[in-house]
């Protein structure tokens, strides 16, 4: 006769070389994708701590729906913005598509790995002044948030990162500020016809 109460299956115990990658007690969250970028499936790391950095020789964890899925970062990949940010591309990351698919998703990174810059300048990560306002055209249209500027000589660019993560590039010469709130962080502009076609 089968016990009624039969023992309950026991699970081997995890590799402990693997369980500094998947235990979240052993985890730090580095931030959050925030915006995939180009055209070969870049995307955008916006870190919690701006002293935090990346260690491209050992694996980040990106959570989705739930679980944690490891990704190398390819090291010649790896550029820093001057408001913190920094774009990677992820070794089996190709192509947009897949890129949009870990677009808000969080980065953890194990504790032994993480990689802490303490001689990071905690201020210059942030001294763009419209860095994370929500930009308004003419029309009171939501185009994104400004996240960079790219800053060419002679022709500066501001970086809008839209609701899809899509980059956004607007010529600062060429957009006339019509009105900022510092309080709500926004600012409206008036974008001329075409200005926008650098994007297409």
């Amino acid at each position: 006769m089968q016990s009624r109460n039969p023992q309950k299956q026991q699970h081997p115990p995890m590799n402990p070389k693997l369980s500094k990658y998947f235990d979240k007690s052993k985890l730090t969250k580095l931030g959050e994708i925030v915006a995939f970028k180009g055209t070969k499936g870049d995307v955008v790391l916006r870190l919690d701590n701006p002293n935090y950095d990346i260690n491209s020789q050992e694996p980040v964890l990106v959570e989705t729906d739930g679980y944690l899925v490891p990704f190398f970062v390819q090291e010649d990949s790896v550029f820093y913005s001057k408001n913190g940010d920094i774009s990677l591309r992820f070794d089996t990351i190709q192509s947009n598509e897949d890129a949009a698919k870990v677009v808000r998703k969080a980065v953890y990174v194990s504790e032994d790995d993480l990689v802490i810059d303490e001689d990071a300048d905690e201020e210059g990560y942030y001294n763009f002044k419209y860095a994370n306002y929500d930009v308004f055209d003419q029309n009171d249209a939501l185009l994104g948030k400004i996240v960079d500027i790219d800053d060419i000589p002679g022709n500066p660019l501001i970086i809008i990162h839209n609701a899809f993560g899509e980059e956004i590039l607007v010529p600062l010469n060429g957009a006339e500020v019509l009105a900022e709130n510092d309080t709500i962080r926004t600012i409206k502009l008036a974008i001329p016809d075409g200005l926008l076609d650098i994007n297409r």
